[in-house]
């Protein structure tokens, strides 16, 4: 055994020299060496002062062999010729390692780190999981408890690290556990002395005050990691056996562990449901095959979060009866939140805000305030500086907006209005406090630790008393402004965690700690707002699949909306949804599909999409697609359709869509028909024409039409004798039917062409059309055109 120190696992062998520098990280099986440089890596650091330390000596004082659980050693680090020391329990657990502090002697330094630990490893980097993997063996690191933070402190630097490229990481180096090197990548984790007050970056602004902490999460002793390797196909295994025997957070759906569980990926509807339409919600949700109903904003304000008395006028027990109405069908229902965003009606702000409400910084008044004063003498400008999205002072019981600070002492608040948010106008003597509200964008404050221990509580006690089963901690990143970094994420939702009472399927937003990756079920990222479906945030939809498989979390596309026609976009066509509903096959990912109840009632090809989805969805889930099939269905480019043909079988249809095809009237000439002649290239066999047509309002007139139009190609004519409406839809499936829809898809009437629709040929060819345009102005018409290939039948492959 080499060095002063060795230890050995089923997987992996771990050796350290008199320096408590790592120097071996074998594989137990092949004694290759996964660990890089030649001078190892010390198992554990200090930062005193802004100084990272490194150990002088490493003594192991005392080991015991056969203990139920392993291994136990005692290991004694010094600093500073020994004015520090720290002396770690190392136990060998079979699969696994862990280190714990359990003393300090000497003055407490500022931070302690593990690692970063460099390796050779450079093919998958799980920033998030802490495991790095080359598709044949594995390292891994597990933080194993709430104050052990994956990542490196902001505020040091270790310079041959800090500025390596990572491009695509979802987050900074700062709170990742792995990250990549020149040569392989490392692993690494900190825990923050918090009993002392400092002044640091705070969710990226710097110089800010933090406030101290008591108890044991404030203190280095307790951090605690585990180290691992093994067979890259262990991984999963692996952190599983972590989570049970080191007592972490272990979600299960159903019983089964939610990392691995195909159910972690059910997709579900978000949407606006009510005490009084919960049975529309459900019925919709089961039409589509879905396993539960969400609500996206159910609550009156953030903080309390009181239910919208609008929705659930009986407010707790109402939201009861909803979910116990789903129970009885099968579905689970869930609400949104937004973590600590505290609402500017909520009562911990209006009429008398608390004194939780986290502020950026503090100082005193340098003069009397009377209630007519806009403005306000400070000792301190820093605090008032900072920019943020509103500048709103509070002082006792009262909340000040001010437009602005002076440009020199003494330094004053200016332009200040007096009894913000319905609070009181008061006089304030000299030396009274008066602190800077940390707000955002969102129009929100944000809570304390302390005030956020009991958003947590009010959360979990809300899903106690309802039976609630599904939340997203969206905006969870809202708790950095404690300036705690991700002990306070960790300590958000592992409050909610411990309170809840049952099995809650939960996802985050972009924050993803290491310690809570074991607490959260899934990540659900992707959002519908202001763009197209096929363009909404497609590229960050697909980065999140990558970050996903690099991070063993269960798949999700995010959101995606039916929507009704507006100004900006046309109401969801089959094809869009049958879009989503590939790409989700391709990635085996679940989605959240959004559409407000008013929605789900306008629309009259709801009933068609929610089938699609119900079709889409059990191919999916009962493995039915090839991993061919599934890398095509990948694509962004590729379009797809799906018909059941059977029991457990469908057919899958490759489909080519083209380019919107334009007839103007403004391009016609005086007296010309109007008409236009398109190219189109068929990469597919053969086959009748399918195409859709939109009359298009010019100008929003939606009194203008388009009559009797022709189609020409292949030598053959196809007219259809009737007028469509500027803004509905002439749809023909390769018969001679004509379906008029209008522009919410609801079917107006059918009509018969006088000819079966021509053919298009393999090939280039030209596809010609012709009609009157009537109305002033006149609309335009844009035509699509879908071709189909030879369909691929699919089955079911339960247990695969």
């Amino acid at each position: 055994m080499l060095g002063l120190f060795g230890m050995r696992l089923k997987h992996m062998e771990l050796q350290m020299d008199g320096l408590g520098r790592l120097i071996g990280l074998q594989c137990a099986a092949t004694g290759k060496c996964y660990l890089a440089g030649e001078a190892g890596s010390p198992l554990v650091r200090i930062a005193v002062h802004g100084q990272i330390l490194e150990p002088e000596r490493l003594q192991c004082v005392t080991s015991s062999v056969g203990h139920d659980d392993g291994s136990r050693f005692l290991m004694v680090f010094d600093f500073l010729d020994g004015a520090v020391r720290l002396e770690v329990e190392a136990y060998a657990k079979g699969d696994y390692a862990t280190f714990e502090i359990m003393r300090i002697v000497g003055t407490e330094p500022d931070v302690l780190l593990w690692g970063p630990y460099e390796t050779v490893i450079s093919g998958s980097i799980g920033e998030s999981v802490g495991v790095v993997h080359d598709g044949e063996y594995a390292l891994g690191f597990q933080a194993l408890n709430e104050k052990t933070l994956g990542g490196f402190p902001v505020d040091l630097r270790l310079d041959r690290f800090a500025d390596l490229p990572y491009p695509d990481a979802k987050v900074g180096y700062d709170v990742c556990a792995a990250w990549p090197t020149a040569d392989g990548s490392l692993l690494q984790a900190f825990t923050r002395n918090r009993t002392r007050d400092e002044r640091r970056t705070v969710w990226g602004t710097p110089d800010i005050p933090v406030t101290p902490m008591d108890g044991p999460d404030a203190a280095l002793t307790g951090s605690k990691i585990a180290l691992f390797g093994c067979p890259a196909d262990l991984i999963l295994q692996i952190i599983e056996a972590i989570e049970l025997g080191e007592g972490l957070p272990h979600p299960t759906i159903d019983g089964a562990w939610a990392k691995s569980s195909p159910d972690a990926k059910q997709s579900y509807l978000i949407t606006d449901f009510n005490e009084g339409d919960i049975g529309d919600a459900v019925a919709f949700a089961k039409e589509a095959g879905l396993y539960g109903i969400y609500h996206p904003d159910p609550f009156a304000n953030w903080g309390h979060f009181e239910l919208k008395p609008s929705a659930f006028p009986n407010g707790d027990a109402g939201m009861k009866a909803c979910v116990e109405a789903a129970e009885k069908e099968g579905i689970i229902v869930g609400v949104h939140t937004l973590t600590n965003f505290t609402t500017l009606n909520d009562p911990y702000v209006t009429p008398k805000p608390d004194k939780r409400l986290q502020l950026v910084g503090r100082g005193l008044l340098t003069a009397p305030v009377g209630i007519e004063a806009t403005e306000i003498e400070v000792d301190d400008p820093r605090p008032f500086q900072v920019s943020l999205f509103r500048r709103t002072a509070v002082i006792e019981n009262e909340l000040i907006e001010y437009d602005g600070v002076s440009e020199e002492a003494p330094w004053r608040l200016l332009g200040c209005r007096r009894g913000a948010n319905g609070t009181e106008i008061s006089a304030h003597e000299t030396g009274t406090a008066v602190g800077r509200l940390w707000d955002h964008p969102y129009d929100v404050f944000f809570p304390n630790l302390e005030l956020q221990d009991t958003y947590c509580d009010r959360i979990t006690s809300l899903f106690q008393a309802t039976g609630l089963r599904q939340i997203s901690f969206d905006g969870l990143e809202g708790v950095y402004v404690t300036g705690h970094e991700d002990y306070a994420t960790n300590r958000f939702v592992k409050r909610c965690y411990d309170g809840w009472e049952g099995e809650v399927i939960n996802d985050a937003s972009i924050v993803v700690s290491n310690y809570a990756w074991h607490i959260h079920t899934r990540f659900n990222w992707g959002e519908p707002w202001g763009a197209a479906t096929r363009e909404g945030q497609l590229d960050w939809r697909l980065h999140n699949q990558r970050f996903f498989a690099r991070n063993f979390i269960p798949a999700m596309l995010g959101w995606f909306m039916l929507r009704s026609v507006s100004n900006q976009f046309e109401a969801t066509t089959q094809d869009e949804i049958e879009w989503v509903l590939s790409k989700a096959a391709g990635f085996d990912a679940g989605f959240a599909l959004f559409a407000d109840m008013a929605v789900l009632k306008r629309n009259g090809n709801i009933g068609e999409l929610l089938a699609l989805v119900r079709e889409w969805e059990a191919a999916r889930r009962s493995n039915a697609f090839s991993e061919s099939q599934r890398q095509q269905m990948q694509d962004p480019a590729r379009d797809w359709h799906l018909e059941p043909a059977g029991e457990g079988r469908w057919r899958l249809y490759p489909v080519d869509i083209s380019d919107e095809l334009l007839c103007n009237p403004e391009e016609q000439q005086p007296g010309q028909p109007g008409g236009s002649d398109w190219t189109f290239y068929n990469r597919q066999e053969e086959q009748p024409l399918r195409f859709i047509l939109r009359a298009v309002p010019s100008y929003g007139n939606t009194r203008g039409m388009v009559k009797r139009p022709t189609f020409y190609a292949g030598g053959s004519y196809m007219t259809f004798e009737t007028e469509i409406g500027a803004g509905q839809y002439l749809v023909c499936e390769s018969d001679r039917i004509g379906r008029v829809y209008d522009a919410n898809w609801n079917l107006l009437k059918t009509v018969e062409a006088v000819s079966e629709a021509p053919l298009l040929k393999r090939g280039g060819q030209t596809v010609s059309f012709s009609c009157r345009f009537e109305g002033d102005p006149k609309p335009r018409v844009s035509v699509k055109l879908f071709t189909r290939g030879v369909p691929e039948v699919v089955a079911a492959r339960p247990g695969e």
